[in-house]
């Protein structure tokens, strides 16, 4: 979120502590469901990508998924934008994950399993 959105997105009220702490929590829910679906290991991605469909952490629901989604999106995009430039190293210097013929960057794998998920998530 660039800051002309988030402007648009207060509706010309005060940011306030209480936007704060939801913002916060939001955040670190969705940094528990990257973690839970995700594992630590480029293995666990691969696991992931191997299967039918992810395996879906309890306790998480289809909004959740869809908001990790949004950030790991918005990462992929700002990726080579020189502002970011910082950021870039993270998701550029990344392993490759190989699934058969296809070969993607943990960054990649990532966003391609929490989509998968949520295509699964909706179908049920």
């Amino acid at each position: 979120m660039d800051e002309d959105e988030f402007d648009a997105s207060r509706q010309g009220r005060p940011f306030k502590r209480e936007d704060a702490t939801r913002a916060e929590s939001a955040a670190c829910r969705s940094t528990a469901l990257g973690v839970a679906l995700w594992g630590r290991t480029a293995e666990h991605l691969q696991r992931q990508l191997l299967g039918p469909h992810p395996e879906i952490p309890s306790g998480f629901d289809l909004a959740d998924f869809r908001e990790l989604l949004r950030s790991v999106q918005m990462v992929g995009t700002r990726v080579n934008d020189p502002r970011f430039a910082w950021a870039s190293r993270f998701v550029r210097s990344s392993r490759i994950i190989s699934v058969g013929t296809q070969s993607l960057t943990e960054w990649e794998a990532r966003s391609e399993i929490v989509r998968r998920a949520i295509e699964y998530l909706e179908a049920r």
